[in-house]
């Protein structure tokens, strides 16, 4: 059996886990995608040829290739590395609950400010092979730029990162090792 310092050793240079998340900077881009494609649809589709000339498929087809360059060059991704536990904790310390939220009366710390203080100490920008520290005021802006569902993504994979894997993790082997067969 190893002894404790040897496992805290072996703990202490294992690679913390990780999750990716796609966030775009271009909200105008998905709303001019949808539009393109009801029309592209609609082209496809018409209701009746004798009320209108129909639209050229081609040509709205084309809009929405260009439509997708674009897109591509807006959308970045974001990868966060689980804290430590001490720094985990403080953060939640500093976020008190919000008392109609019942998320953060479960855990006791709002957890979306959580996740927003937590987000710049373990947050980069990957692109391709190359990673990217991004300054306090560039997460500012960029908390005010993406949509709510990105901002909700993010704080998803934060909660899971640093609560929700080491709890359930945590739970898993206590049921397996109080089954075990002695």
């Amino acid at each position: 059996m190893t002894s404790f310092s040897e496992r805290l050793s072996a703990a202490k240079k294992a690679e913390r886990p990780t999750r990716e998340v796609v966030v775009c900077l271009d909200s105008a881009i998905s709303e001019q995608r949808a539009q393109l494609r009801s029309e592209l649809e609609a082209a496809k589709n018409p209701v009746d040829a004798r009320l209108a000339q129909a639209p050229d498929e081609g040509l709205i087809q084309a809009k929405l290739d260009e439509l997708m360059n674009l897109t591509e060059e807006s959308l970045v991704t974001l990868r966060f590395t689980r804290l430590s536990g001490a720094e985990w904790s403080e953060i939640a310390a500093r976020c008190p609950a919000r008392i109609d939220a019942p998320v953060d009366r479960q855990y006791g710390y709002n957890i979306h400010a959580a996740c927003r203080v937590a987000a710049p100490l373990s947050g980069v920008v990957v692109d391709g092979d190359k990673v990217e520290k991004i300054s306090e005021e560039e997460w500012t802006d960029l908390f005010s730029t993406i949509s709510g569902h990105e901002f909700g993504l993010i704080v998803d994979a934060i909660y899971a990162l640093n609560e929700w894997e080491p709890a359930s993790h945590m739970a898993q082997l206590k049921k397996e090792l109080a089954t075990r067969p002695v």
